[in-house]
């Protein structure tokens, strides 16, 4: 049984660094059933980087390690990315996303206020969707895409509207 989040919870991020990459690692085994990242586009980072465009947490849950959360920018500048994932399937649908990506945004905003946020989620993720449409994003755009393994992907673009 999967409780939502009140009050009381604390839902926290705090800056990935390199000690945490294990467990990303470990919690992104099988995420490509829903998702096509694991990590930010900058396949080198290890590590939250704000300097660099790269807001990179772990979400914590009472104190727990619980997923991870990222916000990088373009390197143009025009618009940052955000992805997300919980690293265990108790945690999905209490909140401790929406949490997150609140958490998120509002760091990013500190420094970037009118910078677009975007993120592409297969149409297929009803759980992500809903997720994203509670923080905020609204769909602008629809398209496929095709994975190394020949499937094609159908997406939505959303861009944080809130």
């Amino acid at each position: 049984m999967t409780m939502a989040l009140d009050e009381t919870d604390d839902v926290a991020l705090r800056p990935v660094s390199a000690r945490d990459l294990a467990t990303i690692d470990r919690w992104a085994r099988g995420v490509d059933a829903y998702m096509s990242r694991a990590r930010p586009f900058a396949e080198a980072a290890d590590r939250h980087e704000p300097a660099a465009g790269l807001f990179w947490y772990v979400i914590t849950e009472r104190g727990r390690d619980a997923g991870t959360v990222w916000i990088e920018l373009l390197l143009d500048g025009s618009e940052a990315v955000l992805g997300i994932f919980l690293g265990e399937a108790e945690d999905l649908g209490r909140g401790v996303g929406s949490a997150a990506i609140a958490l998120a945004v509002a760091e990013f905003r500190r420094t970037h206020a009118e910078v677009p946020i975007v993120l592409r989620v297969r149409r297929s993720n009803a759980r992500a969707l809903a997720c994203y449409r509670r923080a905020g994003f609204a769909v602008t755009e629809s398209g496929s895409k095709s994975l190394a393994s020949g499937e094609i992907v159908p997406y939505y673009r959303m861009v944080l509207v809130t």
